[in-house]
């Protein structure tokens, strides 16, 4: 598992290329994502708290989700099919 400090390093590998409008969509989807889950906490008529702690709760894996998939998958593919040639 990566850490907080292979995440950064990661991340600025991958977005040395990157334009600034896919930097702004990476993050749109993560506040879209965390809307959704406040929308259903909502919808299933919890107490102000249990939104609260279901929010807060999903706050770091849909974080650490979109790293994964956006910065960390691609580096770790490049990696295996390096060892595999």
């Amino acid at each position: 598992m990566a850490g907080l400090r292979d995440v950064f390093i990661m991340k600025e590998r991958m977005n040395n290329g990157a334009s600034s409008i896919m930097i702004i969509l990476e993050k749109a989807s993560i506040l879209i994502t965390l809307l959704m889950i406040l929308a259903i906490g909502i919808a299933l008529d919890l107490p102000s708290w249990g939104v609260g702690l279901l929010f807060g709760l999903s706050v770091g894996p849909v974080v650490f989700g979109h790293y994964y998939f956006i910065y960390i998958r691609p580096i770790l593919k490049q990696q295996k099919a390096k060892v595999e040639e």
